[in-house]
């Protein structure tokens, strides 16, 4: 390495859920060897710490020795040792059977970098070009959504979207992807494990990138956004900027580490180019409230008592891949069905398009399907009575998203039962595609002050927009009729549902790894 400034930020934090009492995520930062790690662990019993710790040990060892290889040997090196361990121990250890990692990390040597990765967990590059993912998930809804037999939609709210299909330490053999790269003096790297970008955007780490805030305050943001979140998993995060920066100065900050790339070294630990590979299943911990699933979506597998994720093998056909990924809509009378379909469509419509053709219009044609009387409660939407709340929500329509939610949460943490703070950051995370997040808010907000200007619409808007009809329908049901109770939407009977072939019935191997 040159003598070159680098700025770090790190951080590892085991989230909020209590399915989750461990960190199993693990880092190492050697700045003087050019070295940037992070590692999420998966396995039942603490399995996972062990697995990630493994791989922190083996690179930390390797890194501190000194070598002539060339930089990417090394590398594969590494990695496959730190398999071979984390393989071996899991077959002689019972209690340890089933654990794996996955791994991120970039190895700087001069202008010259290397990225390598394994699972989900992702490295990031910002430059003078902006922020772009030098990682691909190695998982079967990526996989799904490359060989397009989903949408990006589709992707995003798909109840396996954390099932990895590639780790350190799932089998005897593993192929890293590895790619090298160029470097410069305003490069900067993220590396994190999907305890942050399940919760965060591409586009509001970029915004971060972009804030001027130093690496370690960087961490700390995105800490705070994981939480506003619900940080169902554990996180981990580094930012290492490269080359001098003019950092924007906080009254209440301490003044960051500007390590010397030949000056100190440190050890944390515990504090996208596919291809084909084995299958193996690791199924992630959702949040206590589990979203509304059609009947024939896959089931993900199960997870101990302790709430690590169990690793399986599956053996995937290609007859039986669409129908896992696509799931057939579920069958409904239409009758009923369809009147609460219109029902909904039409008072979204009346929200998006009352104030540009007036209230006659939503008069005229809502009254057919009862949207007149949600038009007529509404009235004109008030501004937020608590002025931070007020103030924050005005950050977010001039486009200031993080600032905005930062403020909303700090709303939250100070005044818990705030239900406009719920109300408006769970309207934030609707407009930005976090449904899950933004039912909860939501749905906070609903039990705090049911008379919030159209909470019962938002919340509505945000159960479509993960397939929970029933949960939209009962919601919307209290706007036009407050106080009944909406007749049960009837259920496809075994006379009438179709019978699976052999093609697209035919059930998925597994069996536990190791």
């Amino acid at each position: 390495m040159s003598s070159k400034i680098i700025t770090i930020g790190k951080l590892t934090d085991k989230g909020l859920s209590p399915k989750r009492p461990y960190n199993e995520d693990s880092l190492l930062v050697l700045p003087d060897m050019g070295l940037y790690l992070v590692a999420d662990g998966v396995g039942g019993r603490r399995g996972g710490e062990v697995a990630s710790s493994t791989v922190v040990d083996v690179f930390n060892k390797i890194f501190n020795q000194q070598h002539h290889e060339d930089l990417r040997n090394v590398v594969e090196g590494a990695i496959d040792l730190a398999n071979q361990k984390i393989f071996s121990e899991a077959e002689l250890n019972p209690e340890l059977e089933g654990m794996a990692t996955t791994l991120a990390l970039v190895a700087v040597e001069g202008k010259r970098a290397i990225v390598a990765h394994v699972g989900d967990s992702r490295v990031y590059r910002h430059d003078r070009q902006g922020l772009i993912c030098l990682t691909e998930d190695h998982s079967e809804v990526n996989e799904a959504l490359r060989a397009g037999i989903i949408t990006e939609e589709q992707a995003a709210n798909h109840p396996r979207k954390n099932v990895i299909n590639r780790a350190l330490g799932a089998e005897p053999d593993v192929e890293p992807d590895i790619v090298e790269i160029d470097i410069d003096d305003r490069t900067s790297f993220i590396l994190c494990t999907d305890g942050i970008t399940r919760h965060i955007i591409d586009e509001e780490i970029e915004r971060l990138m972009k804030s001027g805030l130093r690496p370690d305050r960087i961490c700390e943001k995105m800490k705070e956004l994981c939480y506003a979140g619900g940080a169902e998993d554990n996180l981990t995060v580094i930012v290492a900027d490269f080359g001098e920066r003019n950092y924007i100065v906080e009254d209440h900050e301490k003044p960051a580490a500007v390590i010397p790339a030949k000056a100190a070294s440190g050890h944390s630990g515990g504090i996208q180019l596919p291809r084909p590979a084995r299958k193996f299943e690791v199924s992630i911990a959702a949040s206590t409230e589990q979203p509304e699933k059609p009947a024939d979506a896959p089931t993900p597998a199960p997870e101990n008592s302790s709430g690590n994720r169990l690793t399986q093998v599956t053996q995937l056909t290609g007859a039986d891949s669409k129908s896992d990924f696509a799931s057939a809509p579920e069958k409904v009378e239409l009758s009923s069905f369809m009147k609460w379909s219109l029902l909904i469509l039409t008072t979204i419509a009346g929200l998006m398009i009352g104030t540009l053709l007036g209230r006659p219009v939503i008069e005229k044609f809502g009254s057919l399907f009862g949207a007149r009387d949600i038009f007529n409660r509404a009235g004109v939407e008030k501004p937020p009575a608590d002025p931070e709340v007020n103030a924050a929500y005005a950050r977010y329509l001039e486009g200031q998203t993080i600032e905005s939610r930062e403020r909303l949460v700090k709303v939250l943490s100070d005044s818990p039962n705030n239900a406009e703070a719920n109300f408006y950051l769970g309207r934030i995370d609707y407009a930005q595609g976090r449904y899950d997040e933004a039912i909860s808010h939501l749905s906070q907000a609903l039990k705090l002050d049911p008379n919030l200007h159209d909470i019962r619409i938002h919340l509505a808007m945000a159960y479509l927009s993960v397939g929970q009809q029933r949960n939209a329908r009962d919601v919307l049901q209290q706007v036009v009729a407050p106080g009944s109770t909406p007749a049960p939407l009837p259920s496809p009977t075994p006379t009438t549902a179709p019978a699976a072939s052999p093609a697209s019935g035919a059930a998925k191997a597994t069996k536990p790894v190791g």
